[in-house]
């Protein structure tokens, strides 16, 4: 059975707009499903722990929506062996669809290769845990330290997204809020263990951004190299040089060549424990996981199958 969680709300109406164009089609076809809308934040959680508790055997969750309504879906499901994920895209970043190289902006085509997939593929996800805060929560595209997680918890409530979502440029806005943090955050001195064993300090850390995919904050190229499905997750740090040089250096992040200075570390890990002299905000997938000085990082191999 499938199961639609269409959120409505989201991407400037675009996920309504979408199941309009889906939903005859799936009438026509024949095809069973359930639709489920949520009407709050946090409810597709409620809803993803609800039809993962259901009876059948083959359990297929088709989100129409964003990046931040796929991670309140991954936080729901309690059990991963019993349910295959499916996307139709609706949001303005989609850095999930990205990372599996689906259909952004053609639903027909989105619905015809969940519809085809068999039994999908596996993929990896990442968790992020704090016994500071006794909180712990999965992430499917990123987790990150700092500037991209100031940026990624306060992108859907600003002004300049809201305005660029309506002329249909809303991936911009990362952009040019990024920009904008950066002159106003402090940076942090930070200890990060690799896998139980090599330790590094980075003094004056910009962000640090735990990937799984290669792309956060609408294809920001964060890990270059990085694939879901390999096994690991791929840290990005940008640390130890004055704001503005960032700033100058920003180009080549968002072209994927950021990797040739020095300012920036990237190493792939399985596990990856910081700790930080200040309180810094810290996102899951965009979505705020909290204000912490400590928190461990963790991969967890092949967890998810997806209908790509």
């Amino acid at each position: 059975m499938y199961y639609f969680l269409v959120n409505e709300h989201g991407g400037s109406g675009k996920g309504s707009r979408r199941w309009d164009v889906v939903k005859p089609i799936l009438d026509e076809r024949g095809i069973q499903y359930e639709e489920y809308v949520p009407e709050y934040a946090g409810h597709a959680t409620l809803l993803a722990k609800e039809i993962s508790k259901k009876s059948d055997d083959d359990i297929r969750i088709v989100i129409l929506g964003g990046d931040g309504t796929i991670n309140e879906v991954l936080n729901g499901i309690e059990d991963f062996s019993r349910v295959k994920l499916a996307l139709i895209p609706t949001g303005s970043g989609n850095d999930f669809s990205r990372g599996l190289h689906l259909p952004r902006h053609n639903p027909k085509k989105s619905l015809d290769m969940i519809l085809n997939a068999g039994n999908g593929q596996k993929i990896d996800l990442g968790i992020v845990e704090s016994a500071e805060i006794n909180k712990k929560r999965i992430f499917g595209i990123s987790a990150g330290f700092g500037l991209d997680a100031i940026v990624g918890t306060g992108i859907n409530t600003s002004k300049i997204k809201i305005a660029l979502n309506k002329m249909h440029a809303g991936k911009l806005s990362y952009a040019l809020l990024t920009i904008k943090t950066l002159f106003s955050m402090k940076t942090e001195r930070v200890k990060v263990t690799f896998d139980d064993e090599e330790t590094r300090e980075f003094n004056k850390l910009i962000f640090l951004a735990a990937m799984n995919f290669r792309a956060e904050g609408g294809g920001v190229p964060m890990a270059p190299k990085a694939k879901g499905n390999d096994g690991f997750l791929t840290v990005c740090a940008a640390h130890g040089v004055p704001k503005f040089l960032t700033f100058l250096m920003f180009p080549f992040l968002c072209a994927g060549l950021h990797a040739r200075f020095k300012a920036f570390f990237i190493r792939d890990f399985t596990k990856m424990e910081i700790e930080s002299e200040e309180k810094s905000t810290l996102h899951t997938d965009g979505e705020l996981f909290g204000e912490v000085k400590k928190a461990t990082f963790r991969v967890l191999k092949g967890e998810l199958t997806v209908l790509a």
